[in-house]
């Protein structure tokens, strides 16, 4: 669930980039620590809520985990 480092300095390019791997970043995530495959990814994800209580609990903690990771990857930004 490590986010891969971008090595542009563009500020525009880097967070878009990020941006557009967040989505991918957190499927794979959720269908390791859920144990689903990818299609089962998308037909819960299409479908009516039915989690159980340790699926959400799992969807919030990578969410944060993730949003977490690229908000300290965008500092770097913040000092300049």
């Amino acid at each position: 669930m490590q986010a891969k480092k971008i090595s542009s300095s563009n500020l525009l390019q880097d967070t878009h980039t990020r941006l557009l791997n967040l989505a991918r970043s957190f499927r794979e995530a959720i269908c390791e620590e859920c144990g689903w495959s990818e299609a089962t990814f998308y037909r819960k994800a299409k479908g009516k809520n039915t989690f159980s209580n340790a699926e959400k609990e799992k969807i919030v903690s990578v969410l944060e985990i993730l949003l977490k990771a690229a908000a300290e990857q965008q500092e770097k930004y913040r000092a300049r």
